[in-house]
């Protein structure tokens, strides 16, 4: 079914809109700093490939600019990042559980929720300082490190 134009910018004028000085409320804030804890917790849709913004909101029940809103003065990051963030904390958490070891970088992305090994290598880099190889590498060898003085 579509929609005429005119009924589409109707319903757009109609959106609240994000002035400078609007602000959440801190119920509004630990409410859904509660639900996303939650929902990336127990269902980590950060791992579904093309997850985006309105999928978020829709998981949660809010609205797409309440959650922007959060996300970017509550949290500091806008959607991208904050699910990359996510994607990388599960990355490391594989190889630091050895889960890793031997999936190459490619696979290593798609597993993790990325699209390919290049936007895996940009964020890691972003939120670690490392490539996701050299985190391997440095982390095998501080295990072996750890290993060899006990």
């Amino acid at each position: 079914m579509q929609q005429s134009l005119t009924n589409l910018l109707y319903r757009f004028h109609q959106q609240p809109r994000l002035a400078r000085n609007y602000r959440l409320s801190q119920d509004q804030i630990s409410s859904i700093a509660g639900l996303l804890d939650h929902l990336m917790d127990d269902q980590r849709p950060f791992l579904r490939f093309k997850y985006h913004i309105g999928d978020l909101s829709s998981d949660i029940g809010i609205p797409i600019w309440q959650l922007s809103l959060f996300l970017n003065r509550e949290i500091g990051l806008n959607f991208n990042a904050f699910i990359n963030h996510y994607r990388v904390w599960h990355c490391e958490r594989l190889i630091q559980n050895g889960d890793a070891t031997r999936e190459n970088i490619d696979s290593l992305a798609v597993h993790c929720g990325f699209s390919n090994r290049i936007s895996l290598y940009m964020a890691f880099k972003k939120f670690t300082g490392f490539t996701p190889s050299r985190y391997k590498k440095a982390w095998t060898r501080f295990l072996n490190e750890d290993n060899v003085e006990h």
